[in-house]
């Protein structure tokens, strides 16, 4: 037996919006992969091609003489019941609705199996000028009666497109990702990374065997992908702020940043919320301009969660395009394109070309994963520096290898791992380090890391590229938190 906890709020929200709770007990929620949508299409499309087929061949067959009536058939004898009253019944309908002039076809609703099975049966043989077929509509049953066969088919159509439609419903969220995908806009999270494999395994297909698979994969999908937790903390223009860490945090902390008097100041911004109806999301309200001892934090919902990780991608866009006294107009958060000469536009990927596509990773060294390009895991360019006083804070490192700019994974207070962005960066940090007199701290390439703890009798740590794929629990059942 499972047990479940929800919010009163969230079942409120799902109420008004008109969410079916029946369905949700009884079935779950569910969705479609392509794998299985594209199964199910073939399968309901075969079936209207076999019927539309047939459907010709009936037409064929109507357009030739009519055959001479056979011998009457006797009735069939009911025995005395529930059964024998509901077929008289509908006997007598047939009967007045062939008597009539109209052309619509009969519907008499039957919920029970048998009595329609027996119908078709006894409408064959004692009316062999009609046809029979049993259709569902809203939920409810119906044995239909038509005068062509045509008929028949047109409704057994009519019933198939339905299902096709159906399976637009079942694809479910799945459907927004897809429109993301198909217009190649860029897919935005903060510290997203499980996220992605969870929306990954979810709702594509299962994790491949290496991680290299699920790059490739991945890219096919979402070309242009952003962390704001990674751009917050490795982008040039952003960490000199030294944000916070915390989505909320960095929100407000952005936000606030946004009003601070400077010559090149964030690019202006207005923003405005549209609620759906029953939530009453607000602005954080530092960013609203406005403070508040009474402010609503709704911080952890995953539709107040989106909203703020898009305010604050707008505030480190706008931070950064201030900072380069770039105008929004130039920015095109659209798919890379090939453009004119004397088009100054740009995608996300050519204005932020060393942070689209690459997500923070968490509790790893290196503790960032690039899905695009060359693999963070290089470990050439990466070196351990340890030893240096636990008081230095992040922008006392960054100022260590100035003019350089480098990428920093913590391994503890006073060590980390220093990341070169090419190999002409690796070797000027070399220099620099040599060039320290008598320098506060140790500086090992990783080769000669693994060289001393191979001296040590300890093992390497463990590459990026050897971990292979991520290992992830299952993905959550919908039906309920277990």
């Amino acid at each position: 037996e499972h047990h479940f906890s929800v919010s009163a709020a969230t079942m409120v929200f799902l109420d008004e919006n008109g969410f079916n709770f029946n369905n949700w007990v009884r079935y779950g929620l569910g969705w479609l992969r392509p794998s299985d949508e594209e199964e199910k299409r073939r399968s309901v499309q075969q079936r209207i091609d076999e019927v539309q087929r047939l459907k010709r061949a009936a037409n064929a067959t109507a357009a030739m003489p009519a055959a001479e009536p056979g011998e009457e058939q006797p009735a069939l004898e009911i025995p005395e019941g529930a059964d024998r009253a509901v077929v008289d019944a509908c006997r007598q309908q047939v009967r007045e609705w062939l008597e009539s002039a109209t052309n619509t076809p009969l519907e008499i609703p039957m919920e029970n199996a048998f009595q329609r099975l027996l119908m078709h049966t006894i409408i064959a043989q004692e009316f062999p000028s009609v046809y029979s077929h049993s259709s569902r509509r809203d939920g409810e049953r119906f044995l239909c009666v038509y005068k062509s066969q045509a008929e028949v088919y047109e409704e057994q159509l009519r019933t198939l497109q339905s299902e096709m439609e159906a399976i637009d419903e079942e694809v479910g969220v799945r459907s927004l990702t897809d429109e993301i995908t198909k217009n190649q806009t860029p897919l935005v999270g903060h510290n997203c990374f499980y996220d992605f494999l969870h929306l990954y395994q979810t709702f594509y297909a299962d994790l491949p065997e290496s991680i290299q698979e699920f790059k490739a994969s991945w890219l096919q999908l979402f070309p242009q992908t952003l962390d704001t937790k990674f751009l917050a903390e490795a982008h040039e223009l952003l960490v000199g702020l030294q944000p916070p860490a915390n989505l909320k945090g960095l929100c407000d902390f952005m936000a606030q940043a946004a009003t601070t008097e400077d010559s090149q100041k964030p690019l202006p911004l207005t923003f405005e919320v549209n609620n759906l109806e029953g939530v009453d999301y607000r602005l954080p309200t530092r960013a609203a301009g406005t403070t508040s001892e009474e402010e609503m934090d709704s911080s952890h919902e995953a539709g107040y969660d989106a909203l703020m990780t898009s305010m604050v991608l707008i505030h480190q866009l706008s931070h950064i395009l201030g900072k380069k006294r770039i105008p929004w107009s130039q920015l095109d958060f659209g798919p890379l394109r090939k453009r004119p000469a004397n088009d100054a536009r740009r995608s996300l990927t050519e204005m932020l070309p060393l942070s689209v596509n690459r997500i923070r990773l968490v509790k790893a060294q290196p503790n960032v994963i690039n899905l695009s390009g060359r693999d963070e895991a290089d470990m050439s360019r990466h070196f351990l520096m340890s030893g240096y006083p636990p008081s230095w804070k992040k922008w006392d490192l960054m100022k260590v290898w100035s003019p350089l700019w480098v990428g920093l994974s913590y391994i503890d207070d006073s060590s980390c791992w220093v990341i070169a962005r090419n190999e002409a960066d690796a070797i000027s940090i070399q220099k620099i380090y040599k060039m320290i007199e008598e320098p506060s701290f140790k500086l090992q390439s990783y080769e000669e890391h693994k060289a001393a703890q191979a001296a040590e009798g300890l093992g390497p740590p463990p590459s990026p590229a050897t971990l292979g794929a991520p290992q992830l629990p299952p993905p959550p059942k919908l039906t309920g938190i277990e």
